[in-house]
């Protein structure tokens, strides 16, 4: 029978205060606010999610479009691209004024993802400078450009949550 001891370890830490942290890492200190905060951008009529999904399938207005672009601080060009929609096809349904329900969707895809950024982040600046900026996570690509399908947009969202709860990612 063997006796193990247990042996002593001595840690050095460095001290350094949350708040040094905080501002190293461009972290928000405050506690976030799950009240959902969407931006006004998609402008629901309804505040139920059941109406809200019947006006993305009547489709929305095609102001959402400039409004969202003025938003991210993009052209029409750049914010078809994220969206995933054919860019001379979202310029014909803006002269029609109003987007189908498939456009609609990506476009209010687009809006929670800014919304949910600023939230995590703190400020609109913050949150456009990340989901512009590329990222190890997604290969050296940007957060935006994963908006494009619902899969790679829930993924952006996913590593947003780590974020807001510290989470090493």
């Amino acid at each position: 029978m063997k006796k193990i001891r247990k042996a002593e370890y001595t840690w050095k830490v460095e001290e350094v205060s949350v708040k040094e942290a905080a501002l190293k890492y461009e972290v928000s200190l405050s506690v976030p606010s799950h009240k959902n905060p969407e931006l006004k951008i998609v402008g629901f009529k309804s505040d139920h999610v059941l109406g809200q999904v019947a006006e993305l399938k009547e489709g929305l207005p095609a102001g959402i479009v400039d409004a969202l672009g003025r938003e991210l601080e993009i052209s029409r060009k750049e914010l078809a691209r994220i969206a995933g929609v054919a860019e001379r096809t979202l310029i014909r349904k803006i002269q029609d004024g109003r987007l189908t329900a498939d456009q609609s969707e990506r476009m209010a895809r687009v809006s929670r993802l800014l919304a949910r950024a600023i939230e995590v982040l703190g400020n609109k600046e913050r949150a456009l400078r990340w989901l512009k900026a590329p990222r190890s996570y997604f290969d050296g690509r940007p957060p935006l450009d994963y908006a494009d399908t619902e899969l790679g947009c829930q993924e952006v969202f996913n590593l947003l949550g780590r974020i807001e709860y510290g989470v090493f990612s």
